[in-house]
């Protein structure tokens, strides 16, 4: 698997979900995450990335996000930034998953995903001096 900086900056755009998913992956690999697990962290952040493509950028044709992996002694935590709209994914209120299938809605998934695949979500916002700030979802998975 090739080697991935830790710290990655993609365009706002779905065509570069393959290759956080391969980054993703391979800083897995390098921490020593059992392969079920970083099946289950590569898809939370495969969502997160996703959220702030479709739902959080401030500028969506120039919006860039940032992808930073770092090892903890338990497991393995990426962050995931972006500019834009305060938006916290750890407090928002989710209708449930069976509520989302009945109206047969294409959106509403995603949260519910991040929350359950990984150990620890957390969240952070930066207000910025000029406009939007900077949201971050920190996810955790434990070895």
């Amino acid at each position: 698997m090739a080697r991935c900086a830790r710290t990655l900056r993609v365009p706002g755009r779905t065509s570069e979900l393959a290759r956080v998913r391969r980054c993703v992956a391979a800083w897995a690999a390098e921490a020593d995450l059992p392969e079920a697990t970083a099946r289950r962290l590569q898809l939370a952040v495969d969502e997160a990335v996703a959220n702030a493509i479709e739902h959080g950028l401030a500028d969506p044709e120039r919006g860039r996000i940032t992808v930073e992996a770092r090892d903890e002694p338990t497991g393995l935590t990426v962050a995931v930034r972006h500019r834009g709209e305060r938006f916290d994914p750890t407090t928002a209120v989710l209708p449930s998953p069976s509520d989302t299938v009945q109206r047969r809605a294409a959106h509403g998934y995603g949260l519910h995903l991040i929350r359950t695949l990984v150990d620890t979500v957390a969240y952070r916002y930066r207000a910025g001096r000029t406009g939007a700030g900077t949201n971050e979802v920190r996810l955790t998975a434990r070895k």
